[in-house]
């Protein structure tokens, strides 16, 4: 069996690494000021497409999907 592992450093304030299996992935965060949604706009944001996507792929009727 093979098995593969996965570990997440940061390497400074904006960049970090993960390594999966033998792959080191190297990310880096932006930051656009001018942007006027704040963080928790964009995780509900998220969260709410996240559930829309997820409901609709089970094909449920409107009046038995969950809120």
């Amino acid at each position: 069996m093979n098995k593969t592992t996965t570990a997440a450093a940061a390497v400074s304030g904006s960049v970090s690494e993960y390594h999966i299996g033998h792959t080191i992935y190297r990310v880096t965060t932006t930051f656009n000021p001018a942007f006027r949604e704040s963080l928790s706009e964009i995780l509900k944001r998220l969260i709410i497409r996240d559930c829309e996507d997820f409901l609709g792929e089970s094909r449920q009727e409107q009046d038995k999907q969950a809120v």
